[in-house]
């Protein structure tokens, strides 16, 4: 028998990565325009390398989420699903690390590829569980 609570705090995990790290992505463009408006008129100094960490935070909790919710997957179509997402995603990051120009949109695809994936997923789960439940 599956186990729906794990799966769904798998895919609640990968969605919630995946917003997130979709919101960095997103938000990291107007940070690095902010970033000499407050230096010149703050005492803060330049802390830009810990932002680039979150994307290794990403990584690694998505790859996480992808696991197990790939694990416990009712189809192998789902399955690869996940993981071309991830794969996606993990290029998309390692090309922005080396500034390849697409990198970014390879990022945001695999991101929001990802939430779908897992919300289909918790969604096909909670609709089984219901099913087991009658």
């Amino acid at each position: 028998m599956i186990n729906v609570k794990k799966i769904s705090s798998s895919d609640v995990l990968g969605i919630t990565a995946s917003g997130l790290c979709a919101i960095h992505c997103a938000i990291t463009p107007l940070i690095f325009v902010a970033k000499p408006i407050l230096e010149n008129t703050s005492t803060i100094h330049s802390h830009s390398h810990w932002w680039a960490l979150f994307d290794l935070l990403f990584m690694v909790l998505s790859l996480f989420a992808v696991y197990y919710s790939s694990k416990q997957a009712s189809s192998k179509t789902m399955k690869w699903l996940f993981w071309l997402a991830w794969m996606i995603f993990t290029v998309g990051l390692f090309f922005e690390f080396i500034h390849v120009q697409f990198g970014i949109w390879l990022m945001y695809f695999g991101s929001i590829s990802l939430i779908v994936i897992h919300f289909k997923n918790h969604l096909n789960h909670q609709k089984y569980s219901r099913n087991v439940c009658k």
